[in-house]
């Protein structure tokens, strides 16, 4: 009896309401949308605006790579699909620009559509050359802003780092994707 009311009370410990995950995203602490137990919630429920909100958290929080699992789970409406096709093309994109400069593929005639996200912004005038190459860095600039990209060899995987920097050189953020 007593290790069945421990369990309970671990797992209450661990559980996670809709007002903890509303709260979390209105706080903009998108890492804590971006975990588990919300996407576990949201296949359970069968619940696809849960589901993109996951989404939209590992977005947010840069957890990209969570977008696979929530692109084979949005399929039962309209706007379930074309959130998924959404998700699909920044992973994509994130992809074929790794592709390119790990291994120097020709990426220039996948043209892709538009998203609202730093990497796909960056795919896009990759591909059509409006950027700076210096030493190993690729320079974007958007909106008072320097992006710098550049590749770092950790084993197993090579990763992209995308340092972002102000107008006076001084850094405000840096990013990995791999």
């Amino acid at each position: 009896m007593r290790k069945i009311i421990f369990l309970l009370i671990a797992l209450n410990c661990f559980a996670i309401s809709l007002a903890d995950i509303n709260k979390a995203i209105e706080n903009q602490e998108y890492s804590k949308v971006c975990n588990n137990l919300v996407y576990d919630l949201a296949v359970k429920n069968k619940d696809d605006g849960l589901m993109n909100l996951y989404g939209i958290a590992c977005l947010r929080s840069d957890y990209i790579n969570k977008l696979s699992a929530v692109i084979i789970a949005l399929r039962n409406s309209k706007e379930a699909r074309a959130n998924a096709v959404y998700y699909s093309t920044i992973l994509y994109k994130k992809k074929l620009l790794h592709s390119a400069l790990v291994d120097n593929l020709d990426i220039s005639s996948i043209k892709l559509p538009k998203c609202d996200y730093i990497l796909s912004d960056i795919y896009d005038d990759y591909i059509l050359g409006n950027y700076i190459k210096e030493n190993d860095k690729y320079i974007f600039r958007y909106n008072d802003k320097i992006y710098e990209m550049s590749l770092r060899f950790d084993k197993p995987f090579t990763k992209m780092v995308l340092t972002i920097l102000n107008s006076n050189n001084q850094i405000l953020e840096v990013k990995e994707y791999w």
